[in-house]
């Protein structure tokens, strides 16, 4: 079993705007998810110690609205290579099960 789990932490901003820009969405919309995910940036605190900022170029914001759409278009052409292996999708968790022995 391969297992997906944590997915949105790992989004690959450019191959998800490659994706959405074969859907056809209008420019204004484009433009808005570039911005959405462009110049975002994290920082940790511990006590009252704040960590400096760091942009982040990989994952997609868990909670926002449009989250759990980005990653159905990252998965959208996620497919088994052989009939006999199973695919289970569900939210930010796939699962990839290959049978030991055929």
């Amino acid at each position: 079993m391969i297992d997906f789990s944590r997915a949105f932490d790992v989004v690959n901003h450019v191959i998800l705007l490659d994706k959405l820009s074969k859907l056809n969405l209008p420019d204004y919309i484009v433009n808005w998810i570039v911005s959405f995910l462009t110049d975002c940036t994290q920082a940790v605190k511990v006590g009252d110690k704040i960590s400096c900022q760091q942009f982040i170029n990989r994952g997609i914001v868990q909670g926002s609205g449009v989250g759990p759409t980005f990653y159905l278009v990252m998965e959208s052409d996620l497919k088994p290579l052989s009939s006999a292996n199973l695919l289970c999708k569900f939210a930010d968790d796939t699962n990839l099960l290959v049978p030991a022995n055929l």
